[in-house]
């Protein structure tokens, strides 16, 4: 499972054709207008908006900006193409296709009939080791790029996008047979002579691309002697959405323009919240920038008519941060209706922005949050929920605000914030590299590298004023100057099949990897059953099971009402589960199934669980 799975494909090709969607989706702008982007990331937009739109305007050393022809500005054509060529893609030329339409000195074809002469799509193609084509790639522009015009062509492009939220009936449906009726022909011919059908082509576009993804996608069943009706069709930042299921819409929660339009009709709530949840499309993916971070900027209304809000819809923040959702550790956790909060934070607004969810004009966000970092030093706060937290590179921060959480610090000197006394926790070490964190109510967080701990301790005054006191995590404890705080008693198992059991005060015991047999005491202990099938024992007292990644087959002997089971970080959990989703009465048993996984209560009636008892996390 994850956010962008499509289709009946599995998640590695469901990853590989989003990548392939936006590789083809990007080139479509050639880099020509990514100014504004560029000096955003340097300069913010808020003292720096100035410094951000004078490089709109004009680009710099790094940057295309509006105004074509500055000297010092990249090539930006050629980084274009080297970046879709890396990806495996190449431009199919009109020669190739045997097009007559209108074709620009970059290869990009123009549309074919008046009042549409300023849509543009690439057409590409990948090939295999032999040199033989083996798929195809349409890439239908936004509204922005290239330019013959840059005055009459945005104008067109306004234009298009209006007619398509107001009118005439079924415009947006239509868009991309009267834009591209002819040049589709073509490219459908093309494939068929080297021995492709339509499920050979992959259909992609940002915007009003995304319009025309769509478009397309409707008009698959009945034009084009039905060639595009199997295609793979990914849109990104759409306003409409198509009447089939044919296609995936992917795009920010807080950017205007996605689903703005309710299928292709205008209404009210589309120049103002819009969220409502659509079958088609990912609904809850935020990026979080210094528009969405900021209480001033959110004066004004979200709508689309509100500019600064457009700064959610830029394509290279959709191609910088969607991406990296597919590079997420926790991508095969997530689905298409998971909340994923992405950081897209300004160079100056990062140094003292939490990112978090803010939940802001939205739906109410359910389920666990999924936070992604950048690759600079980032400040991550979970809130109370459950939490996945992931820094990426640079030295990150991170604070939570308890619930059952996993922290992957990666690369870098990461810290965790406790904002506690370190007495109010309890620290276990499996040995394995993760440290494990119990707060005072009994949440659990899983950590991974995490090089130290700061927390508040009485200082000046009797303790009227705290201290912040850091903490080394070390093979030992926890190391503040002379001072060390020890783990908790923990018993360890390695890498075959291991027998563990709990000393009578209580412990935490890791199986780890192998089938083991964790026996635990008559005191509270914690079973961290880990790979493998496993055999959990209780001895008595007021246990908690945890399981977490592809943990096995794992029985539970012993499980008592008062007992907690926490399944952290499994595949095949929705938003919002409920653990009745999971449960299966065999014989006298209850089974609990989580993707390819499984938990045995040996002797424990189904009837006799209680969601009080288990964390779905």
């Amino acid at each position: 499972m994850g956010v962008y799975d499509y289709k009946n494909f599995g998640t590695a090709d469901s990853k590989a054709l989003f990548t392939d969607a936006m590789a083809i989706t990007l080139y479509s702008y050639h880099n020509l207008d990514n100014g504004f982007a560029t000096g955003y990331q340097h300069n913010g937009f808020g003292l720096g908006l100035p410094a951000t739109l004078v490089s709109a305007l004009i680009g710099g050393t790094d940057s295309q900006g509006v105004i074509p022809g500055i000297p010092w500005n990249p090539d930006s054509e050629k980084a274009a193409l080297d970046a879709v060529q890396k990806a495996g893609w190449t431009p199919i030329t009109a020669t190739q296709l045997g097009y007559d339409g209108k074709v620009d000195a970059r290869g990009t074809f123009f549309g074919e009939k008046a009042g549409y002469t300023s849509a543009q799509v690439e057409i590409l193609g990948k090939y295999d080791a032999q040199g033989h084509l083996s798929e195809i790639g349409i890439a239908f522009r936004g509204t922005s790029g290239p330019r013959e015009s840059q005055i009459s062509d945005s104008i067109g492009d306004v234009i298009n996008d209006l007619l398509a939220a107001l009118g005439p009936k079924d415009y947006a449906k239509n868009y991309v047979g009267e834009a591209f009726g002819n040049l589709l022909n073509d490219v459908a011919a093309f494939a068929r002579a080297n021995g492709l059908s339509g499920k050979d082509v992959l259909v992609s576009g940002h915007s009003l691309g995304g319009l025309a993804v769509n478009s397309l996608a409707d008009l698959s069943n009945d034009k084009w002697a039905g060639f595009y009706q199997d295609s793979n069709y990914i849109a990104y930042a759409s306003p409409t959405q198509s009447s089939t299921d044919k296609v995936l819409n992917v795009g920010y929660e807080n950017d205007p323009v996605f689903r703005a339009l309710d299928g292709s009709s205008f209404n009210l709530s589309s120049v103002g919240v819009h969220d409502a949840a659509k079958v088609s499309a990912t609904d809850n993916i935020v990026s979080f920038n210094d528009h969405y971070a900021s209480t001033a900027w959110n004066v004004l209304p979200f709508s689309i008519l509100n500019i600064p809000t457009w700064i959610s819809h830029l394509p290279t923040a959709y191609g910088d941060g969607m991406n990296r959702v597919i590079e997420s550790t926790f991508y095969d956790l997530t689905s298409k209706d998971s909340t994923i909060i992405v950081a897209n934070l300004s160079d100056p607004a990062r140094a003292n922005t939490w990112v978090q969810d803010l939940n802001r004009n939205a739906e109410t966000h359910k389920g666990s949050t999924f936070i992604i970092g950048s690759d600079g030093n980032d400040l991550i706060q979970g809130g109370r929920g459950n939490d996945y937290l992931e820094g990426r590179d640079g030295n990150d921060t991170f604070r939570d605000g308890g619930g059952y959480n996993i922290l992957l610090g990666g690369k870098g000197n990461n810290v965790l914030d406790m904002q506690q006394s370190v007495k109010n926790f309890d620290f276990a070490n499996d040995g394995a590299g993760n440290l494990y964190i119990r707060d005072a109510n009994g949440g659990i967080s899983m950590t991974r590298d995490i090089g130290s701990l700061v927390t508040k301790e009485s200082g000046f005054l009797w303790g009227l004023f705290k201290d912040d006191v850091t903490h080394n995590v070390t093979a030992d404890g926890l190391k503040a100057g002379n001072n060390l705080t020890q783990y908790v008693s923990t018993v360890k198992g390695g890498a075959g099949a291991d027998t563990l059991t709990a000393h009578a005060g209580g412990d935490w015991l890791f199986g780890l990897d192998g089938n083991d047999h964790l026996i635990g005491s008559n005191g509270n202990d914690v079973f961290v059953g880990g790979a493998g099938n496993d055999l959990l024992e209780s001895g008595g007292g007021i246990d908690t099971f945890l399981f977490s990644g592809a943990f096995g087959q794992d029985r539970v002997v012993g499980y008592q009402a008062s007992d907690k089971l926490v399944f952290l970080g499994v595949q095949g959990v929705t938003p919002n589960d409920d653990y009745r989703a999971h449960a299966t009465a065999v014989g006298h048993d209850t089974v609990l199934t989580f993707g390819g996984d499984s938990v045995t209560l040996v002797g424990v009636g189904l009837d006799s669980l209680s969601g009080s008892g288990i964390v779905i996390a």
